[in-house]
């Protein structure tokens, strides 16, 4: 095994100063000398050019190392910011889940107190319908008794009002049917038209004008008892059977008589007083007529009077 052994710049230099002051020998060729100093000369450089290449290699060496270390500093910084960077925005996702959550339970208390609000809403909307369900019974009740001490055939009706849909199919209102008869003879009249009986002003009007006051009393009767739910049933069949208004001229009076029960009226007592009231027309007509005779005989012997007088 060979060693080679690094070359001293120390040594190579003190060899080199010794052959520079050792003489040339007289015995050898004359360029010897030359040639040996050149080659410890050379060899020399060679070394110290080797040394700056091992210094400037462990320097370079060095200064990599320092390097290394830095950035390994660096690198050890940068990931300990990195983790706290990481951990501080752990910490603030994590307040922000919190502040949702506290949000989301505010939402939930909000939507729990509009729930409760909208409860007391809906609580306020059944005491105010059931507040004006029994002002309008009450009213219908008095409306009723009213109407049970009519006696006169132009005395005005009370109307009856009952619970409808509104335009809002939510909602319901009170109302009366707008075709109500407004007084015991309008009553008369239309019971009675619906019958084919007329009055007395009808005489000479012609067929079809009677047939059709006749169906719009039929309508008008029909609509009447839709309106107020009235049902009339025949002899084979129960209240619960009857679900369709079936008028005709046969059944007006069952009709009438079960309006006017919802009414609070009796439709065999305004039959009897529209009777009644049609045979005192004719009287009274005669009776007037009779007395205006009787005062123009008198206006006559009065003027006839004067024209003696004055003879």
């Amino acid at each position: 095994m060979v060693f080679k052994f690094e070359r001293s710049v120390v040594i190579m230099g003190q060899l080199a100063q010794d052959a520079a002051r050792t003489p040339p020998s007289e015995d050898g060729p004359p360029l010897e000398y030359v040639d040996r100093s050149l080659s410890i000369l050379g060899r020399t450089f060679e070394t110290h050019n080797q040394q700056r290449r091992r210094e400037f290699l462990g320097h370079q060496d060095f200064i990599a190392a320092q390097l290394r270390q830095v950035e390994d500093k660096m690198d050890g910084r940068f990931k300990e910011m990195e983790d706290k960077t990481d951990g501080r925005f752990k910490q603030v996702d994590g307040r922000f889940k919190q502040v949702d959550e506290r949000f989301k339970q505010v939402d939930g208390r909000f939507q729990q107190v509009d729930e409760r609000f909208q409860q007391v809403d809906r609580r306020f909307d059944m005491h105010d319908n059931e507040f004006r369900d029994i002002k309008a019974q009450l009213a219908n009740m008095a409306a009723i008794t009213r109407n049970e001490r009519l006696r006169r055939m132009h005395q005005p009706i009370n109307l009856i009002k009952v619970l409808k849909p509104s335009g809002d199919h939510h909602k319901f209102v009170w109302a009366a049917h707008p075709q109500v008869p407004k007084h015991m003879k309008g009553t008369y009249t239309l019971g009675q038209r619906a019958k084919g009986v007329f009055e007395p002003s009808w005489v000479g009007k012609s067929n079809e004008q009677k047939t059709q006051a006749q169906q719009k009393a039929l309508y008008t009767i029909r609509e009447l008892a839709s309106f107020y739910d009235v049902k009339v049933c025949s002899d084979d069949e129960s209240e619960s059977d009857a679900t369709d208004v079936y008028l005709q001229e046969r059944t007006v009076d069952d009709y009438m008589e079960a309006l006017l029960d919802v009414w609070g009226m009796d439709w065999q007592r305004v039959l009897k007083l529209g009777m009644q009231h049609m045979q005192a027309q004719p009287q009274e007509a005669g009776a007037k007529r009779a007395g205006d005779t009787s005062s123009r005989g008198d206006q006559k012997k009065a003027r006839g009077g004067r024209e003696e007088e004055t003879d």
